[in-house]
């Protein structure tokens, strides 16, 4: 991205007056990426003065306690506000009765922007004194591992694995289960209470577990629709008089493949019936009819780009390839999966290039993430992925070689696994 963009971006934030939460979400969710490409660890690094405020928004925030009365929602929640009134984080729990009162802690979350700033301690915090005052127990299912430094969080606050209270022939599947047994718990049998309580909590866990999937779900279609507010009010003066830039195709193609993956992702979630519809965010025609942008143009002339590879391979691919990959690449043909040939073949074959957002939407995926590529008579496919995916793609690529090497020959005696991990 080119210093000018972020100039226009930041004048644009200061002159809608966007709230620091909204302006937050746009770079997290739209700009995270492509500001990180130009070696920043954050994106709010090239906004001068934001870490600042971060700082004293945190330094700001208090923390509620209420129980939702609309609807079947069964979660006691603790939230964290700023002075402002924006919600930061949050915490869900759900009251357990018998044998003895439990307050199961299911799910903390804080915004992007704000972790690592001691929110989610102060809400635990919180959360343990709440519990101490109802004289109940705390439970949460923790999957981190004891030797991550964050396993600390729980530890200090007094939360002890299970097994100390129970013992390991009873834990029966509960080995990542915590729990805080306040003082003033009186009660003659805590071992066969905490036990029971497990039984009862695995009975319970696939509809807390759903009904905490309709939470998140409702939750984030909440940001997606106040990202997308933000982007008209952004844009809203090319919208007025009908001019489109490539930041604005841009940024509005990445807020469209993100909602698309994130519809493709909550399909597959526990129980989750689609209650919370994602076609609440309706976009507007203007915006369907925008020519879609799907990568960065910002970083096109810079000495960024890296080809790794084989010696022997990398030798013989186009020079414009190497000069000028991203152009290259996005040039070539999309590659044709099966369910996407019968759309090109209705819209006759229309390129990448004459695609709209409308397009991206009633095909639920955005097909330029796939090229084809031929070379030397072997048939190769291109991939666009974020940073954070390619790092994935990298620890995958060392596993499956980890794994070509050891099926490669005979099995050696006494050969019968094989370890594959990130060194």
């Amino acid at each position: 991205m080119l210093s000018e963009d972020v100039t226009v971006i930041k004048e644009r934030f200061k002159n809608n007056r966007i709230e620091l939460k909204d302006a937050l979400a746009v770079l997290d969710m739209i700009l995270a990426d492509e500001l990180r490409e130009l070696g920043t660890a954050s994106p709010h690094e090239l906004f001068r003065g934001l870490g600042r405020l971060i700082d004293r928004t945190v330094h700001g925030v208090k923390i509620n306690r209420f129980r939702p009365r609309e609807g079947r929602n069964p979660f006691h929640c603790l939230e964290i506000y700023t002075e402002a009134g924006d919600i930061l984080g949050h915490l869900n729990m759900i009251y357990l009765r018998k044998p003895i009162p439990c307050y199961y802690l299911v799910y903390v979350e804080v915004l992007p922007s704000f972790r690592n700033r001691g929110l989610g301690n102060k809400i635990l915090k919180v959360f343990r004194e709440f519990v101490e005052k109802r004289r109940a127990v705390g439970l949460l299912d923790n999957i981190i591992p004891p030797d991550e430094p964050t396993y600390e969080i729980y530890t200090k606050l007094g939360w002890e694995c299970i097994r100390e209270y129970i013992g390991d022939g009873m834990i029966n599947g509960a080995g990542n289960y915590m729990a805080c047994i306040p003082g003033s718990i009186q009660t003659p049998d805590l071992r066969s209470n905490l036990t029971q309580l497990l039984f009862n909590l695995k009975k319970k866990r696939p509809v807390i577990d759903m009904h905490d999937n309709e939470d998140m779900v409702r939750r984030t279609i909440g940001e997606f629709r106040s990202v997308y507010a933000v982007l008209i009010r952004l844009f809203d003066a090319e919208l007025s008089s009908g001019t489109v830039t490539p930041l604005m195709r841009f940024m509005f193609t990445k807020f469209t493949t993100k909602l698309l993956g994130f519809r493709r992702r909550i399909a597959t979630l526990v129980g989750y019936t689609g209650g919370e519809s994602l076609e609440q965010i309706s976009l507007s025609r203007p915006i369907k009819e925008l020519m879609i942008q799907p990568y960065s143009l910002w970083n096109l002339k810079g000495d960024s780009a890296q080809i790794r590879g084989a010696k022997e391979l990398l030798e013989g691919l186009p020079s414009r390839l190497k000069k000028e990959p991203t152009l290259f690449i996005e040039e070539l043909p999309l590659y044709r999966r099966p369910y996407l040939i019968s759309w090109m073949e209705k819209t006759a074959n229309r390129g990448s290039d004459h695609m709209k957002i409308a397009d991206l939407l009633e095909l639920g995926f955005d097909p330029t993430r796939l090229r084809e590529f031929r070379h030397k008579g072997v048939d190769y496919i291109f991939e666009r992925l974020s940073p954070d995916l390619f790092r994935s793609l990298e620890k995958k690529k060392r596993c499956l070689m980890a794994i070509a090497e050891f099926t490669s020959g005979p099995l050696r005696t006494g050969q019968t696994s094989m370890s594959c991990d990130e060194r």
